[in-house]
């Protein structure tokens, strides 16, 4: 070999181990950037404070899975000896015991607590919170009475300590309706005497019918009535024909059409008072020997109770006047107070 060869081949040697040491810088800078570099960046914080934690965790684990062991071991027993019991006709001669023990359950040492992620918090990078307004939590005062009403008592309240029934519809602002039928005993009280006649008149029967419109406890609407009465054994009537005096043996009736009016107010409990008041026309059939009939203006009023069994029915019982020229009476009402 001479020496031309020999400095070729130590030239290009030479180059060789130029372009091996640049290759691998070049390589060694690829990747560097290629891999991420994780300094300074927040550290992964445990998911337990300390060793208690993690032991504790994992014993309460253990425990349910030997809880666990124990209900499928008894399980298979009690299959087990069924299956003996049926094909072999075998009964269990020992009773089921648990493999393990689960009476004591796994405690929590007692220590004073730290704040949570305390030991890791210091290596952590602080971050910028929010810096905007906080928003607080509306507070509700809480007073002594906070309710519009006291309740002393059932079907009983008190605005204002007042005593209001709860089926008082004085208490509401609605316009409602109303329908009231009270049947009764009429007690006449006037005799009419004169030169040809004496006229007396036994109770009897009456009834009173009332409907319209009630607000506030006020009721205005139309009403009527009917009455009937027979004549007193000691009535009697003197004709020019016959001598002597007839005896009166049959009836009056009378016919009304009223302006009903009323107010009812509360008393105690469910128990209310009423007031009503009527002016209208009378219609009166008086079967004496002329067997005539009688007219003009009429004109009643009530006073009593009423018991409010619900918003809807109550129970009336109360006195009444009729004002009429031929049977005037007073009346003895029991009857029923309907509202809608």
């Amino acid at each position: 070999m001479n020496s031309r060869s020999i400095f070729q081949s130590t030239t290009l040697l030479f180059a060789w181990v130029i372009i091996s040491f640049f290759s691998s810088l070049t390589g060694q800078s690829q990747a560097g950037r290629g891999t991420p570099s994780y300094a300074g960046e927040k550290p992964i914080v445990s998911y337990y404070e300390d060793l208690d934690d993690k032991t504790f965790y994992h014993q309460r684990r253990i425990y349910g899975m030997k809880g666990e062991l124990n209900n499928y071991s008894e399980k298979l027993h009690n299959l087990q000896s069924r299956f003996d019991q049926i094909f072999y006709g075998l009964t269990a001669k020992n009773s089921f015991t648990t493999p393990f023990d689960v009476s004591n359950q796994p405690a929590r040492p007692s220590r004073a607590r730290r704040p949570a992620f305390e030991s890791n918090a210091t290596n952590a990078p602080t971050t910028n919170a929010y810096a905007g307004p906080r928003l607080q939590a509306p507070q509700t005062v809480i007073t002594s009475n906070t309710l519009a009403f006291n309740v002393d008592s059932p079907g009983q309240s008190s605005s204002n300590d007042r005593p209001t029934s709860v089926f008082s519809q004085g208490s509401g602002g609605r316009l409602g309706t109303y329908l009231i039928v009270t049947p009764g005993v009429s007690f006449p009280h006037k005799i009419h005497k004169t030169a040809q006649s004496y006229r007396k008149y036994d109770p009897g029967f009456a009834v009173s019918l009332a409907g319209g419109f009630k607000k506030e406890g006020f009721r205005f609407g139309l009403g009527t009535s009917y009455g009937r009465n027979s004549f007193h054994e000691t009535s009697y009537y003197i004709t020019d024909t016959v001598p002597g005096s007839e005896v009166l043996s049959q009836e009056s009736e009378t016919f009304t059409v009223y302006l009903d009016l009323g107010y009812k107010f509360a008393l105690v409990g469910s128990l209310e008072g009423y007031l009503g008041t009527g002016l209208g026309y009378y219609l009166s059939r008086i079967e004496d020997p002329l067997s005539r009939k009688d007219r003009g203006f009429y004109a009643t009023g009530s006073i009593g109770l009423a018991y409010n069994f619900s918003e809807a029915f109550a129970l009336r019982l109360g006195y009444r006047y009729h004002h009429e020229e031929e049977v005037p009476a007073h009346l003895a009402e029991l009857g029923l107070d309907l509202e809608f």
